[in-house]
């Protein structure tokens, strides 16, 4: 029986061995929910750097017309877009974003050496389970929630739980005691309509920006992004559209 853990914040994820596991690196305020939103939007391809002196090198050595977001602690970064879905538009032609953040990308380029590695938020993440129980290949599960500047962050514990309650759903899994207690968190938010996320650490720091909308985008796109973004050859590309699928 296959088995999912969580780890509950990027620090840790040093201590796991993720070479034969599927990994799902959750960031949903914002890392793994702009992500989603640029492939919906056309984007080729996402390219993951863990911090701002890699985004510029490899934008300046892609040489090709590319879309660079970042952020550095939550502020703004001189020559980057802010990754802050809410202004996000459509591609006029599918072009790659290079993309930085405090978090997320950290937590993806340190999870890059899974068997398998996707990126998942609340928007998207039915999709992502949905795929990993069909196409079962026996490796465990780890769902790697970035977490918020070394600390512990309640909207990717509620985004590991969903996608804990969608396996679960389908099959038989052997659940860790943190899968176990992401899942039961999800459930209740579910109950309360995802009303705690707004008194969370980091809606707080994103409301002290006037960046509400931002969640509000999210949770009103709650598993309603139909995209597959999965770690391939050093970028994040939509599966679903490279397989033909949607």
């Amino acid at each position: 029986m296959r088995k999912i853990d969580v780890i509950i914040q990027k620090e840790v994820i040093a201590e796991y061995d993720l070479t034969g596991c599927t990994a799902v690196v959750i960031d949903v305020f914002l890392a793994t929910s702009t992500i989603a939103f640029l492939l919906e939007k056309n984007y080729s391809s996402v390219y993951a750097k863990e911090n701002i002196k890699r985004a510029k090198e490899f934008a300046n050595a892609l040489q090709e017309d590319v879309l660079l977001l970042g952020e550095v602690n939550g502020h703004p970064v001189d020559g980057f877009v802010y990754p802050d879905p809410n202004i996000i538009e459509k591609a006029e032609k599918p072009i790659p974003a290079i993309f930085s953040s405090t978090n997320g990308t950290v937590a993806i380029e340190q999870s890059k050496l899974a068997k398998n590695l996707y990126t998942s938020s609340l928007v998207n993440g039915h999709v992502i389970s949905r795929w990993i129980h069909e196409k079962n290949d026996q490796s465990n599960i780890v769902i790697v929630c970035s977490g918020n500047a070394g600390g512990f962050s309640l909207e990717d514990f509620i985004g590991a739980g969903q996608v804990v309650e969608h396996l679960i759903n389908q099959g038989e899994y052997e659940l860790s005691d943190a899968a176990k207690v992401a899942l039961d968190t999800y459930q209740d938010s579910k109950l309360i309509q995802f009303k705690n996320l707004y008194e969370g650490r980091t809606y707080k720091l994103l409301a002290s920006k006037n960046m509400e909308d931002s969640v509000d985008l999210i949770l009103e796109n709650m598993e309603k992004v139909n995209v597959l973004p999965k770690y391939e050859s050093g970028k994040i590309i939509d599966l679903l559209k490279q397989e033909n699928l949607v």
